[in-house]
């Protein structure tokens, strides 16, 4: 009994003796989520390809970067290229900085600067921000707008883009310099 009772207490001893110099673990961190958005995916350089029932590739869609959150419809995008072809051949290349892809309604808000080249006629748009409606092949925007093309240069401060029929329409304080 007396030996139970030496053990229990040289076991006591040595526990307080370890507690004391033990260092300090440092308090679990608490992380709120609703501050953090949990990544759901990530890729770099990447290519989507759709295509029509002929099997030609009606439009690419290549980025730097692309990264969705978790809970998220939303896919932020960087360094965007899209390319389409109209129905008389032109060839439209859209480039951007930056973007949101909303992959359920298969649009694409491009901001940062966008530029807008049609390569048959040689004709450029440039603005800060638009709206790409991809299933549609048409894009609007509602910031102002700078168009050239041969010989002209056109502003405005809203556009309509067909990219099917290659039909350009500015709207508001529309004005037009020739060379």
């Amino acid at each position: 009994m007396k030996g139970t009772v030496i053990t229990l207490g040289m076991v006591a001893l040595g526990i307080a003796l370890w507690q004391s110099f033990a260092p300090e673990s440092s308090p679990v961190q608490q992380i709120d989520l609703e501050e953090e958005q949990l990544i759901a995916s990530y890729m770099q350089e990447g290519t989507r390809r759709h295509f029509s029932e002929d099997g030609a590739a009606s439009d690419v869609l290549e980025i730097g970067e692309a990264t969705r959150s978790q809970n998220s419809e939303e896919t932020t995008l960087s360094e965007i290229r899209y390319q389409a072809q109209a129905e008389n051949g032109a060839v439209w290349d859209i480039g951007a900085a930056a973007g949101v892809f909303f992959e359920d309604l298969n649009e694409l808000e491009l901001k940062n600067g966008v530029t807008v080249l049609e390569r048959t006629r040689d004709a450029t748009m440039q603005t800060e921000s638009m709206r790409l409606y991809m299933d549609q092949k048409r894009a609007q925007g509602e910031q102002e707008v700078v168009m050239t093309s041969r010989g002209s240069r056109t502003t405005g401060s809203a556009f309509e883009l067909d990219l099917q029929s290659s039909m350009a329409t500015l709207k508001g304080d529309v004005r037009t310099e020739y060379e």
